[in-house]
């Protein structure tokens, strides 16, 4: 069989079967970690990218912004 090494920890671990796609992780614990981590991950960068947003262009608050002769534009609803 082949030796693979996990993506979670490194430790090497034999391939139990040639049929289907190559496992990344060497046991179950390993597994269930690194989706522990990959929420963690997306959750800080969606954070991070949230923050990032408001930095740029802040929210405006308070008046909507005006069109010609300060009237606001007629709502289409087709």
């Amino acid at each position: 069989m082949t030796t693979l090494y996990c993506a979670c920890c490194g430790r090497p671990f034999v391939r139990t079967s040639a049929r289907g796609p190559a496992p990344f992780y060497c046991s179950q614990d390993c597994r269930l970690q690194m989706a522990v981590r990959r929420r963690a991950w997306n959750g800080r960068t969606a954070t991070r990218q949230t923050v990032e947003r408001h930095e740029v262009e802040p929210a405006p608050f308070g008046r909507l912004p005006a069109t010609a002769g300060g009237q606001r534009a007629a709502a289409s609803w087709r």
